[in-house]
């Protein structure tokens, strides 16, 4: 049977999970946090058991009844099969439980392609009734590797016919699966080379916040979800080429591993790139923890805040090759949407950054200022440094330059750079619309 009439055969049975609406009361967040830090624990000391504690979270933060990591295999005699690799809950005596491809709710889902939930699977999938428990629903996430293969599925399940999954477990899922591809990938290389499991297990006191809490979330309608996920998914791919796309959740674990292999390299050339995207990845994850820490959880950053963190990270990256080097960051209360915070974050990330490797040569003194004013309807954000000025670019742009041209394009502003003058240093100026109450209200 072909993937097309397999989907016609159940075509009314099945939902998109990303149609399910949202719950009635707030989600409890700091739960959520606390079971990815569990997680990143575990995941840290002992990949093996990272799964059976990841499906004991799934089953807690949305209350199913059971919880499932489905592997995609052949049986003996070369057939496509699905097999409860490990279970929870009310179906975990059928763990290691296998159903052809075709007759499984795992392979509808891998046809598909994306998050589904079926209502009454028993109905649906005829092989399923009288060997397993009543299921009301099933909420299923098919997985895939580095190369977009599928490798399975992550599956919950109701057995209480009152209890309906929602946008938030399809959220918490989603999350809880990108921690289940790391770890499968993780396992993988641990077996071909030995070094990657011990620079991971070396990496036991990560204890900071996973919740990559909807950094990319709509900044609008609902509607307009899917689109800027994948405007995220390609933002993040320029800084972490490497991190699978559905990872979007590890921000910290990456900039740590980062950290560790530059300084582990040779290279003086590799280990400054990956310091350099080890601090755009803290830039994001300092973000979230400023979103946490909100009172009353808008979805906005208090933008003084934010950048003096990253003049402190600065100073204490530069301080001691540059000690006469001052950095000054003076900002008016601002509070931006999420996503306009990273990009005016990361923007400032790599100008101080060239200003400390290229206007300072020879451990010279001099001042980095960072000002960023509210101008009636618009704000001004100026970086100026009293170094030696711009060098010339001899026909193109280095990456920190086309990564300052594409963050200022995001933050729809207008971008001007230019020397104060021989020997007097370097001013950049970007002009961009303030956000209004609304955007801060309805910002992603």
């Amino acid at each position: 049977m072909s993937i097309a009439d397999r989907q016609n055969r159940y075509h009314g049975c099945y939902v998109p999970a990303t149609s399910l609406p949202r719950r009635t009361v707030h989600p409890n967040l700091q739960a959520e946090a606390a079971a990815l830090r569990e997680l990143s624990k575990v995941l840290a000391e002992d990949t093996g058991m990272a799964l059976r504690s990841l499906l004991d979270i799934a089953q807690d933060l949305c209350r199913a009844g059971s919880a499932g990591f489905s592997l995609l295999a052949q049986d003996r005699t070369g057939a496509a099969i699905v097999r409860w690799e490990a279970v929870s809950g009310a179906l975990s005596e059928y763990e290691a439980s296998a159903a052809p491809r075709d007759h499984s709710p795992c392979g509808l889902c891998l046809d598909v392609g994306i998050a589904i939930l079926i209502s009454q699977p028993q109905i649906v999938f005829d092989r399923l009734v009288d060997k397993l428990p009543v299921i009301a629903e099933l909420l299923i996430l098919p997985l895939y590797d580095g190369a977009r293969r599928p490798v399975g599925t992550l599956w919950l399940a109701h057995h209480d016919s009152t209890l309906h999954f929602d946008s938030d477990d399809v959220r918490i899922v989603e999350q809880l699966a990108a921690q289940l591809v790391l770890a499968m990938k993780l396992q993988e290389r641990a077996r071909d080379h030995s070094h990657a499991l011990a620079l991971f297990q070396s990496h036991q006191h990560v204890q900071q916040s996973l919740l990559n809490y909807e950094l990319h979330e709509e900044r609008g309608l609902r509607e307009q979800a899917e689109i800027e996920n994948r405007q995220a998914l390609r933002f993040k791919d320029a800084l972490i080429g490497e991190i699978n796309h559905r990872t979007k959740n590890t921000l910290q674990v990456a900039s740590t591993l980062l950290t560790m292999q530059a300084r582990a390299s040779s290279s003086t050339q590799v280990r400054e790139a990956l310091l350099d995207n080890a601090a755009r990845l803290q830039i994001l994850a300092k973000v979230h923890e400023l979103l946490y820490s909100n009172a009353d959880h808008k979805q906005s950053v208090f933008i003084p805040q934010l950048l003096q963190s990253l003049g402190d990270a600065l100073r204490q990256s530069f301080g001691r090759a540059n000690p006469g080097v001052t950095l000054e960051i003076a900002c008016d209360s601002i509070e931006l949407p999420t996503q306009d915070a990273v990009a005016l974050a990361l923007l400032a990330n790599e100008t101080i950054t060239n200003a400390y490797k290229h206007a300072f040569p020879n451990h010279s003194t001099g001042t980095i200022t960072v000002r960023l004013q509210r101008m009636d309807t618009a704000l001004c954000l100026r970086i100026a440094d009293t170094g030696t000025g711009l060098a010339p670019t001899n026909g193109g742009e280095g990456m920190g330059m086309s990564l300052i041209r594409t963050f200022a394009t995001q933050l729809c502003g207008t971008l001007e750079m230019a020397g104060r003058g021989v020997g007097m240093g370097t001013l950049l100026t970007l002009a961009m619309p303030a956000p209004t109450s609304n955007q801060l209200a309805s910002s992603p």
